[in-house]
């Protein structure tokens, strides 16, 4: 039996295989990755042509090793699929993760084994399955494993490519390099449709792109940097200030010193115009930065609400040359209007438009299931699941829990409970839109600070955790502040959350997280798992307190309140935590 399993070798497997290890150079880990190659979503075979992060450099350096060591990229630049997968080899290597990876093996279903109180693995290595058992699992897979490619209409008879954009990088040279492919169609709205509408038209090719009409439109995607006034702000960075974390509605504990200030923005008459203030020029300014009214043919792309409510369902323009100069170019066509079919090598759209085309790229996102099927399907409540099997009492038992903590938002934020508005100048809310979401009849993900099944540490388990199973902007930072949570958390050395235990507030803490977030990020992916913006910092907050370690970071009041936070302020936070505890 393996002391721990680590499903899953991307960013987020790594460091949590990297945080036991510094913690114990001697434990018994074992990583398992369906890829050929490491690196999850960065694993050479998901790459294709004109990949980049949307995050520039240095924002995603790992605590312990910077890209610019590693790799050699400056800072300030976006970082090529190719030069990420480089370099998590290159910490893989440096601090000696690779043995322990066993690569082109897949997860089929886990089990929990019963008077063992540990795990037992159904694998597919190399065609051959076998049985793995572990004493502590750590799910790492992340959210963007399953592509959520819509079941359109006549797609057996198409007759040409119908990919989802994860599929590029094995099909990219039969594609994007077929002398024979002149025309692709591309649909969604998202970061991942503009890039592969780029990818498309930066090899040559003419792109129908396709929004539907009856989905949440197109979402944000935005420079790098705006201005703030006469001052240049790199988005990224604005959203690690305390003072511009303010101004979201938050339901977190407040450890940043200033509760009185958050407290006079939220809740007196006076201090709320200053955040409606705030989200109104936002929203003006990155209109502006977008060009969305420079040219008719852009005024498409403008998303339908203010950035308030994506979440990360956003991105930033991550070119090397212009991204709308195809638009205008007319080399690349966008429609606003639903698929109602497939038939060979043409599109038809439910206005009676037929787009002959040579492929079609799905760039539709990922699904939120989990890609590993947990069983027996009883346990799916305890665990915290996407799950379509709840029994009726653990539905009605999560529904009594998302009443009491709607209620609880609805006293302090109304507005979040109303959800947008049909329009701008409208007072009418706006319903959720499933979209082809096809997951929406999933339960969302119900995780105990966002890494813990909620059952299990009710009950004094604390053999499993999921890491990663969240988005935010400033991933690597949450990333390593939550596998330090779950080493504490499998060795017991958490008494907040010893005490959440003994006053019976794990599923009440888990319900307030999960309908928070769903409430926050509506047009983003809160309906499915935690998606932090401007509620990122708040959240690392938490999980620090809960460690014991300071949340104040900075070197004086004015520097907390208005310097970014990065890597610098955290990467002693492992060695802290160790003197404190042991």
């Amino acid at each position: 039996m393996n002391d721990i399993i680590i499903i899953g070798a991307g960013p987020s497997g790594l460091c949590a295989a990297r945080t036991f290890l510094k913690y114990d150079p001697e434990a018994d880990v074992t990583l398992l990755d369906a890829h050929a190659t490491l690196g999850g979503a960065w694993s050479r075979e998901k790459l294709y042509p004109f990949l980049k992060t949307n995050n520039l450099t240095p924002t995603l350096d790992f605590f312990d090793l910077g890209m610019k060591e590693a790799v050699g990229i400056p800072d300030g630049e976006h970082v090529t699929g190719e030069l990420m997968h480089q370099y998590l080899c290159v910490y893989a290597e440096r601090f000696n993760i690779v043995d322990k990876i066993q690569l082109r093996t897949k997860v089929l279903c886990v089990r929990k084994e019963g008077s063992t109180g540990g795990w037992a693995l159904d694998v597919e290595q190399d065609g051959k399955k076998r049985i793995l058992k572990c004493k502590k699992l750590i799910v790492a897979t992340g959210i963007l494993s399953v592509p959520q490619k819509p079941d359109l209409k006549g797609a057996d008879e198409f007759d040409a490519p119908y990919l989802h954009s994860s599929e590029l990088g094995p099909n990219s040279h039969d594609l994007l390099e077929d002398p024979s492919v002149q025309k692709i169609a591309v649909l969604g709205g998202c970061k991942s449709a503009y890039d592969a509408v780029y990818a498309a038209a930066s090899t040559g090719h003419k792109v129908e792109w396709i929004i539907r009409k009856s989905g949440r439109g197109p979402t944000w995607v935005f420079p790098t940097h705006t201005f703030l006034g006469p001052f240049e702000a790199w988005r990224e960075r604005l959203v690690t200030r305390r003072i511009i974390s303010f101004m979201s509605p938050c339901m977190f504990p407040d450890f940043s010193g200033f509760k009185w200030l958050r407290n006079f923005l939220h809740r007196s008459r006076l201090g709320k115009l200053i955040p409606q203030a705030f989200w109104k020029a936002i929203h003006h300014d990155t209109i502006r930065d977008c060009g969305y009214k420079s040219h008719e043919s852009l005024e498409v792309l403008q998303p339908e609400q203010s950035p308030f409510w994506y979440g990360t369902a956003s991105g930033t323009l991550s070119y090397d040359s212009g991204f709308f100069s195809f638009i205008r170019s007319g080399q690349v066509w966008i429609h606003r209007e639903d698929v109602r079919h497939l038939s060979p090598h043409t599109v038809h759209l439910a206005d009676g438009t037929e787009l002959e085309v040579d492929g079609l790229i799905a760039a539709t996102g990922y699904s939120a299931k989990p890609t590993i099927s947990f069983e027996p399907t009883t346990i799916h409540s305890d665990l915290g699941l996407p799950t379509t099997v709840l029994e009726k009492q653990q539905s009605r038992f999560w529904a009594a829990e998302d009443t009491k903590a709607d209620s609880a938002i609805a006293d302090r934020f109304p507005r979040l409970i109303h959800g947008p508005y049909m329009s701008p100048g409208s007072s009418t809310p706006r319903s959720f839109h499933s979209g082809a979401a096809g997951e929406v009849k999933y339960t969302p993900w119900r995780l105990y600070r966002g890494v813990a099944p909620p059952g299990l540490t009710a009950s004094g388990d604390r053999s499993l955790v999921f890491i990663s199973m969240f988005s935010n902007l400033a991933n690597t930072i949450r990333l390593e502040i939550q596998c330090l949570w779950a080493l504490a958390y499998m060795n017991g050395g958490l008494p907040s959350v010893d005490r959440d235990i003994t006053d019976g507030k794990i599923f009440e803490e888990t319900a307030l997280f999960q309908r928070f977030a769903q409430h926050r990020a509506p047009y983003g992916h809160g309906r499915f798992y935690p998606d932090l913006v401007f509620d990122q910092l708040p959240y690392w907050d938490v999980l620090l307190n809960d460690l014991g370690l300071a949340t104040q970071r900075k070197a004086s009041g004015l520097r907390e309140l208005f310097e970014p936070y990065t890597q610098d302020d955290y990467r002693s936070v492992f060695e802290e935590w160790v003197q404190k505890n042991g």
